[in-house]
């Protein structure tokens, strides 16, 4: 067994080499993957885990290649700017509160790596297929996690399938996998109803639904219920893409006839204790019709409600940790990145399940007026050329998404998609004149 762990290093090895000197691109792959599916391990005797390695490494050789690239360069558009200007003032409020650390220089330093590299990469390859290539296979990947937690046992703490053969890295909560199951889901729907859109997209979007309904996250499902809504609707009101939607309609409905059977069939298969299996009835269904029932003041059960008043009080709590516990100039400027549990602000030592509230508290109104422009700066700009771009979707859903989460607007993820939402509209500016700002456009990953 150490025999063949060794010869597959080396072969891995030799790959990532070969790759790196003449095909970049795969190596983006890899480490984008790597940073939406949260893959990372400690590499014995290297002072840098596995991402950063790569990251570094093909940092390198990007910087190397760019003089050949005929956009503006990164640092001198407005996102490459303010992105940096967010980064200098995050780490004065967190230096000021004391709350500074070389992980946390180092946590912020390589997420603008990874914005850089998105950017890099759509505008070399004229597209976001490279993103979109990377979405897909860390969805899959979160998918084959799933399956995998369920075949050892099925808690509700992930058990990876590389854990098998890297040292365990951290614990995962599944709310996370849905959360990735769910984006990809939106970005391949959306994707599919642009013009030249994939077909082949029918057939994955079923994966990520089932990846979500097997990470029991609620919020995961309601906003992908609602985006997808809003598309299909969209799709049904457009003369090019009513057939497509119409197709979507019908997807749509056998996924949810096969959930009806999923369950009863991983139970069959895997031998899931029947146990479990009401923990995620109970999270699937239970809630939200306990939910649903209370809001349209019809009889509920008050023990199905339990998680959703949790998050409540958790968002009740950080409401009054910025409004009656923080003074005025902590409000404005905020009390640093990870203030908020280490002043244990939290209820019972929890965060706050509500990520715009934490911007406000850890980086204050500046930071968070900073961050929220732009976003929806691109939103603006998107809605003013009437584009219609599968990555802003994927912004759109992160950003609904974070009303019952914490930091996931500031991981790494979100600036693989702001990179690539910036290159995009860079390119659109300079790419031909065949994009008018008055007239509907539809952007695939094939016609950029």
């Amino acid at each position: 067994m150490a025999i063949i762990k060794f010869i597959v290093i080396i072969a891995a090895a030799i790959w990532f080499v070969h790759a790196l000197l003449n095909k970049p691109k795969q190596i983006a792959i890899l480490l984008f993957v790597c940073v939406i599916a949260d893959i990372n391990f400690d590499m014995p005797g290297m002072p840098l885990n596995f991402r950063s390695f790569v990251s570094i490494a093909l940092l390198i050789k990007v910087l190397n290649d760019a003089k050949y690239v005929r956009f503006p360069p990164f640092l001198t558009t407005n996102y490459g700017i303010t992105i940096l200007a967010f980064f200098a003032y995050a780490m004065a409020t967190t230096f000021e509160h004391g709350l500074l650390t070389s992980g946390v220089v180092k946590e912020f330093l390589f997420t603008i790596v990874y914005a850089y590299l998105a950017y890099y990469f759509y505008l070399k390859e004229g597209g976001y297929k490279i993103f979109g290539t990377s979405l897909v296979i860390a969805g899959f990947s979160c998918f084959g996690d799933l399956i995998w937690t369920y075949m050892h046992g099925g808690e509700l703490i992930i058990i990876r399938i590389y854990f098998s053969f890297t040292p365990a890295y951290t614990i995962f909560n599944h709310n996370f996998f849905g959360y990735i199951c769910a984006v990809t889901f939106v970005f391949l729907l959306s994707d599919y109803l642009a013009d030249h859109g994939h077909k082949r997209n029918l057939y994955l979007m079923p994966f990520m639904f089932f990846g979500v309904l097997l990470s029991t996250s609620r919020s995961a499902l309601l906003i992908l219920i609602i985006v997808a809504v809003v598309l299909i609707a969209k799709g049904l009101l457009s003369v090019k893409n009513s057939k497509k939607a119409y197709k979507l309609i019908v997807v749509t409905i056998s996924c949810l006839v096969l959930a009806l059977f999923l369950f009863q069939l991983l139970n069959i298969v895997f031998h899931i204790d029947s146990k479990f299996l009401e923990v995620i009835t109970a999270r699937l269904i239970d809630e939200p019709v306990a939910i649903f029932n209370r809001a349209m003041g019809n009889s509920f059960k008050a023990e199905s409600l339990d998680s959703m008043d949790w998050r409540a009080k958790a968002s009740e709590v950080a409401y009054n940790a910025y409004m009656k516990v923080m003074n005025s100039e902590e409000q404005v400027f905020g009390i640093g990145h990870e203030g908020f549990m280490a002043r244990n602000y939290g209820d019972e030592g929890y965060d706050a399940h509500n990520g715009v509230l934490l911007m406000f508290i850890e980086f204050g109104a500046v930071g968070a007026v900073i961050y929220f422009s732009m976003l929806f700066s691109f939103i603006s700009r998107y809605w003013s050329f009437r584009i219609f771009s599968p990555v802003l979707v994927c912004l759109i859903y992160v950003m609904l998404y974070i009303t019952s989460h914490n930091r996931e607007l500031v991981s790494g993820f979100v600036y693989l998609i702001t990179g690539t939402l910036a290159a995009e509209l860079r390119y659109i500016s300079y790419a031909g004149e065949e994009f008018q700002p008055h007239e509907p456009v539809h952007i695939s990953g094939n016609n950029i």
